[in-house]
């Protein structure tokens, strides 16, 4: 058993591809198979579902060597750490995966700034759903997550960035001016067509959830549109296909130009945070260490 073997292991598991491994490996895709037969036949065990065809996935040894694996990586990594002279150098790349409304409205800004600090580090950026961010960062496939609610799971560290909250978004003009200054009642909701995000959204959860909270579901609206976009919505609510519940980070533009109307809805506390998350169990490099300390600074403050 070799690091490199190991590496091309950890790489496959959290990309669930071979030859996305092989190109974020830099080395062919038959050398990242070979690599991990090698791994497989020395440990004895399977740690590849390869039945799927192109839909890989890990074996229960596999899931239970992952975590053995990072660790043997992480291990090394500080040794390395310790023992470089170099130790003190800047520079890095950090991978990131981060859910839509932070990856959108929140992260631009921050990294823009830490750059102008840290011009020597780097990032490769993935916005995906909350589930994906969250799977990625338990995965080892992402320093970093930013996402938009908590998972309990106690391989994973929250730290609150940002307050937010989520705002019922409308076409310009569709509630009566001043009849709903204070928040628009729940039930007067249901009347409209709702324009939902998808299922691993962050956004959608935390409204279904609400929602149960008082006794009613999704399907008392007068109609349901899905998107997998959150830009898409916004552009249909504008266009008047229906109202939508959204950040009201990810709506401030349109609301001030006139394009939308924004209210709070009586019955529902729709409060949140945007947190960090990482992996309890991960060696954090000094890239990241970094961009974490600059974040907790600048938000925390």
């Amino acid at each position: 058993m070799d690091f490199e073997q190991i590496r091309a292991f950890i790489s496959v598991a959290s990309l669930k591809s071979f030859s996305a491994a092989a190109e974020k490996l830099f080395i062919s895709q038959p050398s990242v198979s070979v690599r991990i037969k090698a791994l497989e036949e020395e440990l004895g065990v399977v740690l590849l579902d390869r039945s799927r065809g192109r839909e890989l996935a890990l074996t229960e040894a596999g899931r239970l060597f992952l975590d053995y694996a990072q660790s043997m990586i992480n291990l090394r990594d500080e040794c390395r750490e310790k023992l470089s002279v170099q130790m003190e150098d800047d520079g890095g790349l950090v991978y990131v995966g981060a859910s839509t409304v932070p990856g959108t409205y929140l992260l631009p800004g921050l990294l823009a700034d830490f750059k102008k600090e840290q011009p020597a580090i780097d990032f490769n950026i993935d916005i995906l759903d909350t589930s994906a961010v969250l799977e990625g960062v338990l995965s080892y496939g992402f320093e970093l997550g930013f996402v938009g609610m908590i998972d309990q799971d106690e391989r994973l560290k929250y730290t609150a960035l940002v307050r937010d909250e989520l705002v019922l978004c409308t076409a310009s003009g569709l509630f009566p001016g001043g009849q709903y200054e204070q928040g628009v009642p729940l039930e007067a909701c249901f009347n409209h067509h709702l324009l939902l995000r998808e299922k691993g959204s962050a956004t959608r959860r935390l409204l279904e959830r609400k929602l149960e909270e008082q006794g009613r579901d999704i399907s008392a609206f007068k109609g349901i549109t899905h998107f997998n976009s959150l830009e898409g919505i916004k552009q249909a609510v504008k266009a008047g296909l229906g109202l939508a519940i959204v950040s009201k980070l990810s709506v401030e533009d349109m609301s001030a130009a006139g394009h939308v109307d924004t209210y709070s809805i009586i019955d529902l506390d729709m409060k949140r945070s945007l947190y960090l998350v990482n992996h309890h169990s991960r060696v954090l490099n000094n890239a990241t260490r970094l961009l974490i300390d600059f974040a907790l600074s600048r938000y925390n403050s």
